[in-house]
């Protein structure tokens, strides 16, 4: 299905219309995505690299707030040097950036960075965030860190990994505003030390990957990520916005964790859990829930799924082809489910097809996990991959939840590659709908053309996020944010660094 023009939103079609009737009418709606400059246009962001993001609303000192974070590159310095092929970093460095809105995404703010806390070197990025369900004015920011016990002296030269699963990161630190985001200061950090075999080095601390946090109604945290060297996604909770972190027990007990976690929490307080587990043939989505003191059953939630998958766009850009690396390929969130329907959780993962081609499908559980299957209807991709190449990945899933005579709205939004030899990609979003109780997604197109600067490994940012971040009149807000440097270019692709690489905001509608 080739996605349409850019809609202001398709409606939640009523189980009146037909299947046509909704197509027509999304279609027909006029105007198109706004997009923001959050980083790289001018001031201290600017000669600097920003990517991969993660983002959550606030409220505080009578403004509402959108607060996303970034690996942020600016202000290193002689933190992190590179050469065209080398990379060194040292002690002091930290990636833990964020800016902020106050117009629901139309405009933003830089907000700075957090300096590593004592006894930690350096703060390395995967940002996660979210804002406690009980103060809405309290926000946290997580990052992934590297203790002083696993620092080496003269630095780190090239990658932060090493060995089969040696990494010189022993952990997270986690960095909380009482301002709604203007403002943040080191709080609480994360680690395991208990001895793994194959990873000798774990006593220092456990390698930790990716990133997400929830809170739920009442204000416990939570924290996730997943343990390298154990394999297991660590899930940490916080009673409060004013409690210390506690590790909780193995919510995929007997499965192999394969990729960066996702958490989502519900308005009855329950906490989910998602990851990707090693499958035969490749991968699966695995879902589990908290409350009350103990982790339910973990379910499969997802038909078999790729990992991190590498898209060759096809072009040489300043001496070296072009790729993509991304991940973790699958999001979901919680919300309200249809009538009758078991889909309160849904989710997008991306698949590929026997000609080798990406696309994105959905599935969706009911609450309580049960009843979860496979929804066809929620699918964008190539039909006809042979005759136009086309590759459709990165999806991510975002629910407002309805309210007293305003109904619940469910989107997404993916990247999609046109075309075999290309430098730009596009995005477009999706919303997760029905029609006379059918499942149906119409893709449409928010931006055609984002400039792809990736390093020379492919790196673009592994993950990005979306939200709903308000109201246009009764209309919902969602904004999506991107790596890229739309319209200025690629001037510079090395190893470790790529120029120019900086964040945009996506809000649909304008």
């Amino acid at each position: 299905m080739n996605p349409g023009t850019c809609a202001t939103r398709s409606p939640v079609p009523s189980r009146r219309l037909t299947a046509a009737a909704a197509v027509s009418l999304a279609l027909a709606l006029n105007g198109c995505a706004s997009i923001g400059v959050v980083t790289g246009q001018t001031g201290a962001t600017l000669e600097a690299m920003q990517s991969e993001t993660s983002a959550t609303t606030s409220y505080a000192g009578g403004k509402h707030r959108v607060v996303v974070s970034f690996n942020d590159e600016t202000g290193n310095g002689g933190a992190v040097v590179y050469g065209p092929t080398s990379r060194t970093i040292n002690q002091g460095a930290s990636l833990m950036g964020w800016s902020y809105s106050e117009d629901k995404g139309k405009t933003w703010t830089y907000g700075g960075k957090v300096a590593p806390p004592s006894g930690w070197s350096v703060l390395w990025g995967d940002p996660a965030m979210t804002t406690s369900g009980a103060s809405y004015a309290v926000v946290f920011l997580s990052n992934l860190a590297i203790p002083d016990s696993k620092f080496p002296a003269g630095g780190i030269d090239g990658y932060v990994t090493y060995g089969a699963k040696g990494a010189y990161i022993g952990g997270a630190c986690i960095a909380r505003s009482t301002d709604g985001g203007r403002t943040f200061a080191n709080y609480q950090c994360l680690s395991n030390t208990e001895a793994v075999a194959d990873d000798p080095d774990a006593s220092k601390g456990h390698f930790y990957d990716g990133g997400s946090m929830a809170s739920t109604p009442k204000g416990e945290v939570f924290a996730a990520y997943i343990d390298i060297s154990s394999r297991v996604i660590r899930v940490w909770r916080a009673p409060s916005h004013n409690g210390q972190f506690e590790l909780l027990g193995d919510p995929f007990p007997g499965l192999v964790a394969a990729t960066h976690p996702r958490l989502r929490a519900s308005q009855d307080g329950w906490l989910y859990a998602a990851t990707k587990v090693v499958a035969s043939g490749g991968y699966v989505v695995y879902v589990n829930r908290w409350r009350n003191g103990q982790w339910g059953q973990a379910v499969q939630a997802s038909e078999l799924a790729v990992g991190y998958p590498v898209i060759d766009l096809g072009t040489t850009v300043q001496g070296s082809a072009l790729k993509i690396r991304t991940g973790p390929q699958f999001s979901f969130d919680v919300g309200a489910a249809s009538e009758g329907g078991k889909d309160a959780v849904r989710f997008l993962y991306t698949r590929r097809s026997a000609s080798g081609r990406l696309y994105v499908e959905g599935s969706a559980c009911a609450a309580d996990l049960t009843g979860c299957h496979p929804v066809p209807g929620w699918k964008s991709g190539p039909s006809s991959p042979e005759a136009t190449p086309l590759d459709v990945f990165n999806p991510s899933v975002a629910a407002w939840r309805g309210f007293i005579g305003l109904p619940p709205h469910w989107t997404s939004s993916f990247y999609q590659r046109f075309g075999s030899q290309v430098t730009t990609v596009g995005l477009s979003r999706m919303n997760l709908a029905y029609v006379n109780g059918s499942a149906l997604g119409i893709p449409i197109n928010l931006v055609k053309d984002i400039t792809v600067c990736s390093d020379t490994r492919g790196y673009w940012g592994d993950y990005d996020d979306m939200l709903h971040v308000g109201f246009d009149d009764t209309t919902p807000v969602f904004v999506r944010f991107t790596s890229t440097d739309h319209g200025k270019g690629c001037h510079k692709r090395w190893t470790y660094v790529a120029g120019h690489q900086h964040v945009q905001s996506v809000r649909e509608p304008k």
